[in-house]
C-alpha cells in the first residue's frame, strides 16, 4: 500500500497530501469566516463539559456574538460579515440544535443565505445529541453547507441522519492525550469513514482560564514552551494521523493552537482593519491599527495643528483634531520637528496599537509607547 504523506501548511496545520482540508477550515485559516456564537445554552454533556473553554461571560447565557461583537439582530450579524468581507460563517455555541436554539439557528442560516447567496459557505458545530431525521431535513432545506460533529459515543449513530441530505459532514474533536480516548477516537474515525463522512478535524487540546483547574485536577500539564497547549496532544495527533491515514480515505486535518490563535485571528483582524482603517492609521502585520496620538491643552494643540497643516504641509485628511488630542500617522509623530514641539510645550505624545474596532467597548489598546521611545526602536530596527 502506498505510504501517505503528511503535509504541514503555512498556518501550522497538518493534513494528508492530495486529500486537502474541509472548506470551512480553509476559510477559517484565511480569516474569512465570521464566527456566530449563538448562545451558551447546552446540554452540558459529560464527554466534553469538563474541558469546555467557554468563559463565564458566555457559558449558560443567552447572549449572541458575531466574532467578538455582541449582537441582538440579524442585521448586526450582516454588518460584521461585511466588516471583514467574509466568505462564510460558522455557527457554534453552546449547542445550536438544542431545544429552542434550533429555530434561531435555522432563522440565521436562512437570513444570511437569502442576503449573501448560495455560495456563501456556512458550517455548523454540534454535539449531535438532539439530531434526528426531521432536524437533518430542516437543516438541508436551509442550504447549510457543512456540519461538524462532536458526539458522545452513544450518539455516534446520529451522524447517519446526514447521509444523502446534501450537506457535507464530518467531525471536529480535540486530541486528548489519554490512551483510552485515543483508541476510541481511532474507532470513531474508522466509523465515520465507513458511513461516508467527508472529514475529521482534530484540534490540539487546549488549556484556557475556564478549564485550567479541571485539566490540572485530571493530571494534564502544559507543553513546554507554550502557554495553552496540553502536553503530548500535538505528538499524539501526528502519531494518530500517521497510523490511521492508510486505513481511511477521508480528509484528516490537525489544527494546532498556534494556527487558531495566530493565523485565524490575525487574518480576520487584517481583513477587518483593511475595511475600517482611517487615513492616519497604518495596519501592522498582526492586523492591528497603528497611529500617533498627542495629548494636551486645546490651545496648544491648535498651534500644533497649524504647524502640521501650514508649516509641514501635511494633508488635513491625515490629521484628526479633537478636544484634547491630535491623531496622526505614526511616522509624522516621530519627526524631529514634532518631538521638539512636544518638548517645548510639554505635550504628551504616544504611538498606539489598537484592536481593529471602532466601538470603544472592543477597541482595546494593545500597546502604547512614548514617541521618543518608539523612534529609538525604529532606528534600532533599521540598523539591524
Amino acid at each position: 500500500m502506498k505510504k501517505v504523506k503528511i503535509v504541514e501548511s503555512k498556518e501550522n496545520t497538518f493534513f494528508i497530501k492530495n486529500r486537502g482540508i474541509p472548506k470551512g477550515c480553509q476559510q477559517c485559516l484565511e480569516g474569512s469566516k465570521v464566527v456566530l456564537f449563538l448562545n451558551g445554552i447546552c446540554q452540558n454533556p459529560a464527554h466534553c463539559s469538563w474541558y469546555c473553554p467557554l468563559s463565564e461571560e458566555r457559558k449558560g447565557k443567552e447572549t449572541t456574538f458575531a466574532n467578538e461583537i455582541e449582537i441582538s439582530t440579524k442585521e448586526e450579524l450582516l454588518e460584521e460579515i461585511d466588516k471583514i468581507n467574509a466568505k462564510g460563517m460558522s455557527i457554534t455555541g453552546g449547542e445550536p440544535l438544542f431545544n429552542n436554539n434550533l429555530k434561531k439557528t435555522i432563522e440565521f442560516i436562512e437570513f444570511i443565505k437569502s442576503v449573501k447567496g448560495r455560495k456563501f459557505h456556512i458550517h455548523l458545530y454540534t454535539n449531535g445529541i438532539n439530531l434526528n431525521d426531521s432536524i437533518a431535513r430542516k437543516l438541508a432545506n436551509t442550504k447549510l453547507d457543512e456540519i461538524r460533529f462532536h458526539p458522545p459515543q452513544d450518539k455516534w449513530n446520529n451522524v447517519k441522519y446526514l447521509i444523502n441530505k446534501g450537506i457535507v459532514f464530518g467531525a471536529e474533536v480535540p486530541v486528548i492525550p489519554d490512551k483510552d480516548y485515543i483508541k476510541k477516537l481511532e474507532d470513531f474515525i474508522i466509523y465515520l469513514d465507513e458511513i461516508g463522512a467527508d472529514f475529521i478535524n482534530l484540534n490540539e487540546f487546549e488549556f484556557c482560564f475556564p478549564n485550567s483547574k479541571y485539566l490540572k485536577d485530571r493530571g494534564f500539564n502544559l507543553r513546554e514552551g507554550t502557554i495553552a497547549s496540553v502536553k503530548e496532544s500535538y505528538e499524539m495527533a501526528i502519531d494518530l494521523i500517521t497510523r490511521i491515514s492508510n486505513k481511511v480515505s477521508m480528509k484528516i486535518h490537525f489544527c494546532t493552537i498556534r494556527a487558531k490563535d495566530t493565523f485565524q485571528l490575525t487574518n480576520r483582524y487584517l481583513r477587518r482593519a483593511k475595511k475600517i482603517k482611517l487615513p492616519y492609521e497604518e495596519i501592522t502585520k498582526e492586523g492591528l491599527l497603528l497611529f500617533g496620538q498627542i495629548e494636551g491643552k486645546k490651545t496648544i494643540l491648535d498651534k500644533l495643528y497649524n504647524l502640521l497643516i501650514s508649516g509641514l504641509k501635511i494633508p488635513k485628511k491625515l490629521i484628526s483634531l479633537e478636544e484634547n488630542t491630535i491623531k496622526l500617522p505614526y511616522y509624522i509623530a516621530i519627526e524631529d520637528e514634532i518631538i521638539r514641539f512636544l518638548d517645548e510645550y510639554d505635550l504628551n505624545g504616544y504611538i498606539l496599537e489598537v484592536l481593529p474596532f471602532r466601538r470603544i467597548k472592543y477597541r482595546q489598546i494593545t500597546e502604547i509607547t512614548p514617541v521618543k521611545v518608539f523612534k529609538e526602536e525604529v532606528v534600532i530596527d533599521e540598523n539591524r
